[in-house]
């Protein structure tokens, strides 16, 4: 069944996707900016910890380690073609690229994005230098290259979190009476329950008949003078808005 909440499917061969754009450490590029490196038949991540041991006499007997840093590497194999894909940032300019910063002394350098889905759900993404290329060119096998990338500046290496938008906002209940210098209150829910920024305001159409004060989840509606008001919560992503309307009483 399709969208089911415990359904959450395995990782198979060509769901993580390798993306490159140009640029410096200090600005990230647009995500539009990050283009498929193209025809790559695997891909792999390598944390590579550096540790050091203690073996000192209070172990018990098991010999103690400690991770100091890591020297995260990603390396990808593919195929070449005769021609890059415009849609690909492709092998060919990636060798004439490399070779055309090395010998002008500069760093041949790329942001880097390792998208483990596909779909932009878990993606790590840094600064990072192109620190192995080569290719192989069989007489009667399909060429083949293989790259690989280390980090160049650590401070830009993090794990992207997904935004997930607001859908809709409702409101618990949807109307009620209060006295005049008395309070009632409503919840908002806001939806999905795993929006990124579940954040709102709340306005009361008519002031003098009734005010409005948020408190987390709560909202608490004040009567001001006999009459109607309709209080708006809308919230900050989406602008997605729900009414309470309010009857204030003598």
């Amino acid at each position: 069944m399709a969208d089911c909440q415990n359904d959450y499917g395995k990782l198979i061969g060509r769901v993580a996707i390798l993306r490159l754009a140009e640029g410096c450490p200090d600005t990230v590029p647009e995500q539009s900016e990050f283009v498929r490196m193209g025809a790559l038949t695997t891909k792999s991540i390598d944390y590579s910890m550096n540790t050091v041991t203690s073996e000192a006499d209070d172990t018990k007997g098991l010999v103690e380690n400690l991770v100091t840093n890591m020297d995260l590497t990603i390396s990808f194999d593919g195929e070449w073609r005769k021609r890059d894909k415009p849609t690909d940032f492709g092998p060919i300019k990636l060798s004439k690229e490399l070779l055309a910063e090395t010998k002008s002394g500069r760093q041949p350098t790329y942001w880097v994005q390792f998208d483990f889905t596909g779909e932009d759900a878990v993606v790590l993404q840094g600064y990072m230098a192109a620190t192995s290329w080569s290719g192989e060119f069989g007489a009667s096998d399909i060429a083949t290259y293989s790259g690989e990338f280390k980090v160049a500046d650590a401070d830009t290496v993090e794990y992207l979190e997904e935004e997930v938008p607001v859908t809709g906002v409702t409101v618990t209940p949807t109307s009620g009476s209060v006295a005049v210098g008395a309070t009632t209150t409503f919840t908002v829910d806001v939806a999905p329950a795993g929006a990124t920024n579940k954040a709102y305001t709340v306005t009361s159409s008519a002031p003098s008949k009734a005010t409005a004060t948020l408190s987390g989840t709560t909202v608490t509606v004040t009567g001001v003078a006999a009459g109607t008001a309709n209080i708006t919560v809308t919230t900050t992503d989406g602008a997605k808005s729900a009414v309470y309307a309010a009857t204030v009483t003598a």
